[in-house]
């Protein structure tokens, strides 16, 4: 470590000494938030302090929630005060609390309730002022029940029906990735209780590794997110465990036509555990399709959740581990036979301590492997592809609220890591590219609120990686101003950079892998600029638009035409580099929080463009990803035991690459022309498949069964069953060449049952 860097440390640990020794005396209102009607914790929720010293002064403070929903707010003296708890959503509730001359710690928790009661003008008001409080442009916090609610295929995934979000878009019906604002799969962070997760899907794509029955907070920074992430180009999904409900033990079963699950839960001293899995059950179902003429693959997947919170004196400890595998096995006939197997471990445990009163220190030490394995064999010739990244990373962070104006948060996280990519073709190695890079990161951030409606969050993040001695510097900011009791404005913007590249089919997420960008190339880099305007027109209404604009550089893309048996393989030799991009574009969304029915309206219009010197003559050209015009609608309407559920997308179609001719060589030594044919392609996705259109919907109701509650459920997966166009593919047996256009999904009913216990 370099003695600036060295120095800067020193400054973050005198600057949490100064914190810490800076508030003797003061005193802390500290707590937890809660859904009133799930318990669950609750991220975000406004807490306003207001009232009179005892000597006199006028008091108005706060601060907002973390994402397992503590809260503190101190320097308070000695006084009463009120106590407002407001989140987008829910009702405001206020409590009443008085702090001794002599108090140094004072507790209230709250429970926020869901469901519109009758209530005073003043907590009306009260809610509409929570979502315009947020600061941070492009985000979106959702519950995973909510998300889980909207139809789906057979089961509720809470991060496909994100892509229902505006800005959020899907490559096919196949695919559980999420493109956001122009960027793709590899360009959003994935984060499980703050540990990443690098292939988050299951059976191709179906279903997210995220069980809905594990997850609590969804949290989606859509751009322009702050210095404490890092690491990708575009988007952070933030995804943390549920934790448990009851301190009694309780559960949850659930079967569907697809999968079953399993959730458990109960309290253990002052603390809880959670654990939860899920199967699919698909082999019956195969095997009656499967005859001498019809040969199935076998498949299954499976995954397990686990979470355990435990006091630790003033702190707390918590553990969480997720693991999961999907396995394919496919034997068409004696001489050929296709194996597949790719899954994902994660393991996290976490410290919660306070000091003093006005800091928190939080320590994590967590643990990521992903691998895939593809073996074959053609006609008797063995094939092979095997790539995996482990990811150890070990991290501090201290919150630190300096002054009624000034709150900071600084950390500093090291991770390791150790990446293999292979290729193995009749028993030679093609490719064999390793890397075991290091990276060091810091960052700092200030929440300063400098006069009454306005909040800038200035931050930086200072990034060191060993491969090739890269020092990365990345600015960020954001700013949010009140302009009246319902409108507030939000710009935000800072510069990042990604290290990590996976390369995606775009068709099969099993054959998607991750390599690092040695020093053979730039890493990748963009800079960021949002603004936009909520507006909360009704209590139970909030529209809202944005603009952004994303400037990419140093971007690479899978390079099919380089010499694949060579030893000491680099990026260069893998990827074109000094790629070039943009994405921009207009999202408009209007949202109904509370009452029986509630949903959102989303619009994009967005335009995405990337330029390599060696794709497309250095032309500019669209990725597959890119759509002009997107449209989504989510409604559920509850009523008494029933629940209906609808979703509705329309989007312009995939780009492709159409062919403009045919050719053949002749042999100059022979004259003859070869029967291979050779196409003539246009320019590189010139030209769009029919627009994409789908509607699903759901029904479900409650009743009892045996004394317990239970549910049963019926989904439709594309109702009036349009089979979208996916990609073309060219004939090329005949002399004139067809362009046959691969579809997706047809109509898919499923049923489903979930009792508790």
């Amino acid at each position: 470590m370099t003695a600036p860097v060295v120095t800067m440390h020193r400054l973050l640990l005198f600057f949490v000494f100064l914190c810490v020794a800076g508030t003797a005396g003061a005193a802390t209102l500290r707590g937890v938030t809660r859904d009133a009607k799930s318990s669950q914790p609750l991220s975000f929720v406004f807490v306003t302090v207001t009232g009179r010293a005892a000597a006199g002064d006028s008091i108005r403070t706060g601060t907002q929630s973390l994402a397992d929903g503590r809260y503190q707010v101190s320097r308070l003296p000695g006084g009463r005060y009120l106590v407002s708890f407001a989140r987008v959503g829910y009702l405001t509730r206020e409590d009443s609390v008085i702090v001794a001359s002599d108090t140094t710690d004072v507790s209230l928790d709250t429970a926020l309730d869901l469901t519109p009661v009758p209530m005073q003008e003043v907590r009306v008001e009260a809610d509409r002022f929570a979502k315009m409080r947020e600061q941070q442009t492009g985000f979106v916090s959702l519950d995973a029940k909510r998300l889980s609610s909207l139809p789906g295929i057979a089961e509720g995934d809470p991060i496909r029906s994100l892509q229902l979000v505006p800005g959020v878009k899907a490559a096919s019906d196949f695919s559980s990735a999420l493109y956001v604002r122009g960027g793709g799969p590899d360009q959003t962070l994935v984060l499980l209780d703050r540990t990443t997760v690098y292939n988050p899907t299951h059976a191709f794509g179906f279903f997210s590794t995220f069980n809905a029955d594990a997850t609590g907070a969804v949290n989606l920074y859509k751009g322009a997110y702050p210095a404490e992430h890092g690491g990708r180009l575009g988007a952070v999904l933030d995804v943390r465990s549920r934790d448990a409900i009851a301190r009694q033990f309780a559960g949850k079963l659930g079967i569907s036509t697809i999968a079953s699950r399993l959730a458990l839960e109960g309290g253990l001293g002052g603390g809880s555990w959670a654990i939860s899995g899920r199967r699919t059950h698909l082999e019956p179902l195969l095997g009656l399709i499967r005859d001498e003429d019809t040969e199935v693959p076998d498949y299954f997947f499976f995954d397990g959740n686990g979470k355990l919170s435990l006091p630790a004196g003033a702190g707390r400890l918590e553990f969480s581990l997720y693991t999961g595998e999907d396995v394919l096995d496919f034997v068409p006939d004696e001489n050929t036979y296709l194996n597949l197997r790719w899954g994902n471990t994660v393991s996290t445990g976490s410290f919660f301590h306070p000091m003093g009163s006005t800091a928190l220190f939080t320590g994590r030490l967590s643990f990521s492997d992903y691998a895939s394995n593809t073996t074959a064999t053609i006609f008797t010739t063995p094939v092979s592809f095997e790539n995996q990244i482990r990811d150890y990373t070990a991290a501090a962070e201290v919150q630190w609220e300096a002054s009624l104006r000034h709150a900071f948060t600084t950390g500093i996280q090291v991770a390791s890591y150790d990446v293999a990519f292979s290729r193995v073709f009749n028993n030679d190695l093609l490719t064999d590219y390793r890397r075991k890079p290091v990276e060091l990161a810091s960052f700092l951030e200030d929440r300063w609120t400098p006069w009454t409606g306005t909040v800038i969050n200035p931050g930086v993040r200072v990034r060191y990686i060993n491969d090739g001695k890269r020092w990365l510097t990345e600015p960020r900011l954001s700013m949010a101003q009140t302009v009246s009791e319902t409108v507030r404005l939000k710009v935000g913007g800072g510069i990042y950079h990604q290290y990590l590249q996976l390369v995606a089919t775009e068709a099969v997420s099993a054959a998607d892998f991750y390599v690092p960008i040695d020093e053979s190339a730039e890493v990748g880099r963009s800079w960021q600029v949002v603004g936009g305007l909520d507006w909360r027109v009704k209590p139970a209404w909030l529209a809202s638009i944005e603009g952004y604009y994303t400037d990419l550089s140093n971007l690479v893309l899978l390079d099919n035409t380089s010499p694949t048996d060579q030893e000491n393989v680099t990026a260069d030799d893998l990827f074109f580099l000094g790629g070039t991009g943009y994405a921009t574009g207009v999202e408009l969304f209007l949202k109904r929080d509370v009452g029986a029915l509630t949903g959102w309206f989303g619009y994009t219009l967005g335009w995405t463009r990337r330029t390599f010197p060696e794709v497309n003559e250095g032309g500019e050209f669209p990725p597959k990803y890119d759509r002009r015009h997107d449209v989504s609608v989510a409604m559920e309407y509850a009523r008494g035991p029933w629940r209906f559920t609808g979703a509705f997308v329309y989007a312009t179609g995939q780009a492709f690459t159409p062919v403009s001719g045919r050719y053949s060589l002749r042999n100059p030594t022979t004259g003859v022309i070869p029967e291979d044919i050779e196409l003539l392609y246009d320019d590189r996705n010139s030209a769009r498949l029919l627009p994409y259109n789908r509607l699903d919907l759901g029904v479900a109701r409650d009743f009892s069964m045996f004394g317990a509650r239970a549910e049963w459920s019926l989904e439709l997966f594309n109702v009036y069953n349009r089979r979208n166009e996916w990609f073309v593919q060219y004939n090329r047996d005949e002399v004139t060449v067809d362009a046959e256009v691969a579809k997706m999904l047809p109509i898919i009913p499923s049923l489903g049952l979930t009792v508790w216990f």
